[in-house]
């Protein structure tokens, strides 16, 4: 019989050292340091048979603000099973596994760096309404007309890991990060899972904006495939990180740059498309699952009712079938007048976080309140970023 899924054992990291290694980089352990250390052990979740450890599921949890409400997030990373082991349903245990560690320690919602068969068949879908937009090197002149003057662009060091935190302090829908975990991800000059440059933009001594970007050398995966960036994080003033776009691609080489845009940032959209930036709907990076749906709600009630108003906010109830974690079962929201059910995680997800472009997730029930939530719903989405896994 397997042993686990259980916690990692602190005589163990070699073996685990060894699984993610072979499946995915022998560096694992030095790109994702906030994953794979001591105080994060209870989070590593495997399964061990013939005196070694065959599968892992890796987790960490962090707090988040959605628009000023907190809650609780785990990331789901480094899920490996070694290959003569495979198809005996270890991974599914171990990630059930996690859901249930996860819901114990209060978590509201879990992200998976992921959307194969695994996650989807356990109700993780790919959610968010945000964009993609490309920059190319004909961009570049229309970039610098609406950009201010007087800016720098340049590297960050060491010593300014604190500035970028309170940078990133000033987002709407963002982790709440460790100042450990900025010092992590400087360390590792790894983020997103490629190798990543910090760039600051900077008025005189004041920065007012960061991007961290993964350069055309860790994009590339042929010899002949194009030069390209990533920003892999962005933070700060918009117009600064517009700035900071042109002397990118040329100070890197690049043919085009990448930037995600979170549905909370209308702000650098909008700059963007004045221009002529072409974007694409879509989700934030992997796959999301609703972990503890009644919590997740009380946790986000003051965003109720700063969209539809104290009286009629605090009159919706929220209710799973299910225990907290569990794979199984439907929800309800409902008031004094009526109800709507929604029938499983995987319908929740889109429903509560929304789609890429005009997608509308839709739960069984009256119209009055369907379109009264749907004048509050999508819930903001988080982006990973230094916080990948």
């Amino acid at each position: 019989m397997p042993d686990g899924p259980r916690a990692l054992r602190p005589d163990e990291w070699d073996q685990l050292d060894q699984l993610v290694s072979t499946t995915f980089s022998p560096r694992m352990f030095r790109r994702f340091p906030h994953l794979y250390n001591e105080a994060n052990r209870p989070n590593l979740r495997v399964v061990a048979e013939d005196g070694r450890v065959v599968c892992h599921v890796g987790m960490i949890q962090r707090e988040a603000s959605l628009v000023g409400c907190r809650v609780s997030v785990a990331c789901i990373g480094s899920v490996a099973t070694f290959e003569e082991y495979r198809a005996r349903g270890f991974a599914s245990l171990a990630f059930q596994d996690a859901c249930d560690k996860a819901a114990d320690d209060g978590v509201d919602v879990m992200l998976i760096s992921g959307g194969r068969g695994l996650y989807t068949r356990a109700g993780c879908r790919r959610v968010g309404r945000d964009q993609d937009f490309t920059a190319t090197a004909d961009d570049v002149g229309r970039l610098r007309e609406i950009a201010p003057s007087g800016l720098d662009v340049a590297p960050i060091d060491a010593e300014q890991v604190e500035v970028l935190h309170r940078l990133y302090q000033l987002e709407p829908a963002r982790f709440l990060r460790p100042l450990d975990d900025w010092t992590m991800a400087f360390g590792a000059r790894v983020v997103m899972a490629r190798d990543a440059n910090f760039w600051g933009v900077w008025r005189g001594r004041d920065l007012l904006a960061y991007l961290i970007v993964n350069p055309p050398a860790a994009m590339r995966r042929r010899p002949e495939d194009p030069a390209v960036i990533r920003v892999a994080e962005h933070a700060g003033d918009r117009l600064a990180t517009v700035a900071a776009i042109p002397h990118l691609l040329e100070r890197l080489g690049a043919e085009r740059l990448t930037i995600h845009v979170q549905g909370t940032d209308p702000i650098l959209a909008a700059w963007l498309v004045n221009a002529e930036i072409p974007a694409v709907p879509s989700p934030t990076w992997g796959t999301l699952r609703v972990i503890n749906f009644p919590q997740l709600m009380e946790r986000c009630r003051p965003f109720l009712v700063e969209r539809l108003g104290g009286e009629v906010a605090r009159g919706l109830r929220f209710s799973a079938d299910g225990r907290p974690g569990s794979a199984s079962g439907g929800f309800t929201i409902g008031d004094d007048r009526e109800s709507l059910r929604v029938p499983d995680l995987g319908t929740l997800a889109c429903w509560l976080f929304g789609e890429p472009g005009d997608a509308v997730a839709a739960p069984d029930g009256p119209s009055r309140l369907t379109k009264l939530l749907a004048r509050a719903l999508p819930l903001p989405s988080l982006w990973y970023g230094i916080t990948y896994v």
